[in-house]
């Protein structure tokens, strides 16, 4: 990840904090009323919010909350932050209970879920917004030099491009050579004989290989010797429709294709 990423990261990290402490404060007065009650302290509650607060974003890293390439609007991205309020309320509960034995309302309980689970998911929504535009000045962008000029690489690049997405293709090799100059407002750049040169030229972060399976060992090859990120449409290898998913079997990763997924697929 480059520079200007783990600078973003870190902000979404720090606000995250930030509003999980919120969270934790708006709930305490929308339960008792906006005044502080001799029979819930406030000091002792925030206390043990703030103790609570690192923990939960340790546990927002275990499930995949800040990765990159996320979609924020799916249901999945839905179902970490809803797990991570869970785990918020959990883990306060169980602190205040061995520190103060006593426990003023389970109502609070429910206000800190809630609370939780909409300031974080609507700042991650927030946060994509800042990604994207950041992207539209290339700060934070990994370059990316496409490999293939066929039909799906063109729909792929209009699709990264169109998205704002920080994978940004900046120029295209097709090895067998194209009638087309550009595509979608990137370069085609020549054939397979000028690869590390327009890697060089380009600064490339990422190689998307679409096309010219033939060609994918030398490509990840020499991806892997210069710290260079491969990545590769599972259409490539004629898996369509989404049929595939990652499965680890026994320590070891597989590449998994069945004909269609189930309901449950989207929970598990």
């Amino acid at each position: 990840m480059n520079k200007q990423l783990i600078r973003l990261k870190i902000l979404q990290i720090i606000v995250d904090g930030l509003l999980l402490a919120a969270a934790f404060a708006s709930a305490y007065f929308l339960r008792i009323g906006f005044y502080f009650s001799t029979d819930f302290p406030f000091d002792k509650y925030m206390t043990i919010a703030l103790i609570t607060t690192p923990i939960t974003l340790g546990f927002m890293f275990f499930a995949r909350a800040y990765k990159l390439t996320q979609q924020i609007r799916s249901f999945r991205h839905m179902q970490r932050i809803a797990f991570v309020a869970i785990e918020n309320v959990a883990v306060f509960m169980v602190l205040y209970y061995f520190a103060y034995r006593n426990f003023f309302s389970r109502l609070i309980l429910v206000y800190i879920f809630l609370l939780t689970f909409l300031f974080v998911y609507f700042w991650h929504r927030i946060f994509k917004w800042i990604l994207q535009k950041s992207a539209e000045r290339e700060v934070g962008v990994y370059r990316t030099l496409v490999i293939g000029a066929n039909r799906p690489a063109e729909e792929i690049i209009k699709h990264l491009l169109q998205t704002k997405s920080h994978i940004k293709p900046v120029a295209i090799i097709d090895a067998y050579g194209s009638g087309k100059s550009v595509i979608a407002g990137v370069p085609v750049v020549g054939k397979m004989n000028v690869f590390e040169k327009a890697i060089a030229q380009h600064n490339i972060d990422h190689i998307l290989q679409v096309d010219h399976l033939e060609q994918t060992l030398n490509i990840i090859n020499y991806a892997l010797q210069n710290n260079i990120k491969f990545i590769m449409p599972p259409e490539l290898l004629g898996i369509f429709q989404g049929h595939q998913h990652v499965e680890e079997i026994e320590g070891q990763p597989f590449l998994k294709v069945v004909r269609k997924k189930k309901w449950w697929d989207k929970i598990w």
